[in-house]
């Protein structure tokens, strides 16, 4: 995994706890604020959550993997630091279960955007521009991993 500097992940610790503080439900929100926008940008990653079985099929899967989305990613951030290796050992087993889906690698940089775009919206203008690109960078390194992990 590609190593992200100490003040990244310190940025994207202190700006996910602020996004999420005081929020009862913010997983599946925060998850759903993600995946609309993804959406969105890449309508075609609407096929790997069941929309093209009914717009009901789609929706029950997107609101199960919204609420697993924000899970997953607070686990990795409070995982961030010297010691990568575990937190390898669970990207792998993202990328394979993300490759079992049938996930396309090409998604993750619409991810990435969608993923960013959430944090905005429960940060609003208080997100500098220094915060963004720590997001953008930690996001890179983490989507990368799982990338590999589903081309192999």
């Amino acid at each position: 995994m590609k190593e992200v500097g100490y003040e990244q992940i310190a940025t994207v610790l202190e700006t996910w706890d602020a996004a999420s503080f005081g929020s009862k439900d913010f997983d599946n929100e925060f998850g759903m604020v993600a995946l609309e926008r993804l959406f969105e940008l890449q309508p075609r990653a609407k096929k790997v959550f069941g929309y093209d079985q009914g717009e009901d099929i789609g929706k029950s899967h997107a609101t199960v993997h919204a609420t697993a989305f924000a899970g997953l990613f607070d686990s990795v951030f409070q995982m961030l630091g010297p010691d990568l290796e575990f937190i390898e050992d669970i990207l792998r087993q993202v990328g394979r279960r993300h490759k079992s889906m049938g996930v396309s690698p090409s998604f993750f940089p619409y991810m990435g955007q969608a993923l960013v775009h959430a944090v905005e919206k429960y940060l609003g203008k208080s997100l500098t521009a220094e915060q963004r690109i720590a997001w953008e960078e930690v996001y890179d390194s983490i989507s990368n991993e799982i990338v590999k992990n589903i081309l192999q």
